[in-house]
């Protein structure tokens, strides 16, 4: 009898965090839809006059991003975000040589996060968040550099919240400390020089997240669907990330749509 209670008590228990997530998911969902850089993006005009009219919105390339964080949103250590996914666990090892180098020369910051779905997918199931902070602390050993963790209680959502992923050519644009522009995965790997075939791999990776039960989900359709924001420094790499983009794109049925824009070239020519 008492085996049956505690039982019926554990599944009542489990029934209510799952009712709560998904309040939670709602909450941050209406939020999103209520954004006028979505609604912009929805109605298929308008995206770049409204985000450049951002307050903050030139000053968020004037400052040296310092730290490499994970693509996920929720994970920002207000240093200067650059992001990969899982601060580059899903690279192969020549990308791999590319990013130590580059973190190197940069001098960043790596950061630690638990619940990393980068982790999960590239180490499923029970110790995802220790090989997460294993392959991190692997690049602070290879690369000499500091090493700083984002725990759960730090995280800027308590449920991933991204309607967005933006590709970030520049290496300038601090959109995690943006107000104002919409929950986002960041991916830096082209301002690494990394390959377009990983490119390409992460940003399948984070689309599947953002897809999936461990995020909006079924919200997305082809009506409300989930977007690729370029971010490029000139026209010449504009056009290159818009057309990779348009192709990781097709594969989604319309769940996934593109938009971008060139960075302010008055801004990018200051020093920092």
């Amino acid at each position: 009898m008492f085996k049956e209670a505690n039982m019926f008590n554990q599944k009542n228990e489990t029934m209510d965090k799952h009712h709560n997530h998904e309040a939670l998911f709602d909450q941050e969902w209406e939020k999103g839809q209520n954004n006028e850089l979505i609604e912009a993006l929805k109605a298929g005009v308008g995206f770049q006059e409204k985000l450049f009219a951002l307050p903050g919105f030139k000053e968020a390339f004037a400052h040296k991003l310092t730290c490499l964080e994970c693509s996920d949103g929720r994970v920002n250590s207000h240093l200067g975000k650059l992001a990969l996914a899982g601060e580059g666990l899903l690279l192969n090892s020549e990308d791999r040589e590319i990013l130590v180098k580059a973190i190197k020369e940069q001098g960043l910051t790596i950061t630690g996060h638990e619940n990393c779905g980068a982790a999960g997918i590239a180490h499923p199931g029970e110790g995802s968040d220790d090989y997460g902070y294993q392959k991190a602390k692997e690049l602070v050993a290879d690369t000499g550099n500091a090493y700083h963790e984002v725990h759960h209680d730090e995280f800027t959502s308590p449920v991933h919240n991204e309607r967005t992923l933006v590709l970030e050519g520049t290496g300038r644009f601090n959109v995690a400390d943006l107000e104002g522009f919409p929950g986002q995965f960041i991916s830096s790997a082209s301002h690494f020089g990394l390959s377009t075939e990983y490119q390409k791999t992460e940003a399948k990776a984070l689309i599947g997240i953002a897809l999936g039960d461990h995020s909006f989900g079924k919200r997305f359709d082809k009506e409300n669907p989930f977007y690729l924001i370029v971010s490029a420094k000139d026209e010449a790499q504009y056009e290159q990330l818009t057309k990779m983009a348009e192709e990781i794109a097709a594969d989604y049925d319309g769940f996934v749509k593109v938009n971008g824009f060139i960075a302010p070239q008055e801004v990018l020519a200051q020093k920092i």
